[in-house]
């Protein structure tokens, strides 16, 4: 099982991850075959999902048998851009991702967007993404793309209130 990472990079010299790793995969954010983490995040999305076990390192990732393919979307603010987000699922799509992490979100509907998720799941990819973040300005609604729920499984988290 291969998990597309589309997030900020992975560090794939990480000891927990660097046996873990499908391909260098691909940076959209500066269009070339270089997705090194600069910023930590997908990195740290990468290891839970498929962090080596038994190692001594770190964690032991939820999917310990499955290899990373390392897709960058996201810059070292974790900003990106909706072209290139819908660019890089499809590229994943075509490139071998059985599953799709985007633990990322955007708080409109874009049909760009939809139309690569849309893709991917014709291409028989699970697609998981974050349902969002409360913003005060936009509120707990599920954000995009884990709101195209024909299509993605959205994942979220509360508190002790259940909030």
């Amino acid at each position: 099982i291969i998990i597309a990472i589309l997030d900020t990079g992975v560090d794939m010299l990480h000891p927990d991850l660097d046996e873990k790793i499908h391909s260098s995969g691909y940076d959209f954010v500066n269009d070339d075959s270089d997705a090194t983490d600069d910023e930590g995040h997908g990195t740290h999305v990468a290891g839970i999902a498929a962090a080596e076990t038994h190692n001594d390192e770190g964690i032991a990732g939820v999917a310990w048998n499955c290899k990373i393919l390392p897709v960058k979307v996201l810059d070292s603010l974790g900003l990106g851009e909706i072209g290139k987000l819908a660019d890089a699922i499809i590229w994943a799509a075509d490139n071998g991702a059985d599953v799709m992490n985007l633990s990322l979100g955007i708080p409109i509907e874009s049909l760009v967007l939809e139309n690569a998720i849309k893709y991917a799941y014709d291409k028989d990819v699970v697609i998981v993404a974050a349902a969002g973040n409360y913003d005060p300005i936009w509120g707990s609604d599920v954000w995009y793309p884990a709101a195209y729920d024909d299509y993605c499984l959205a994942v979220a988290a509360t508190d002790y209130n259940d909030e």
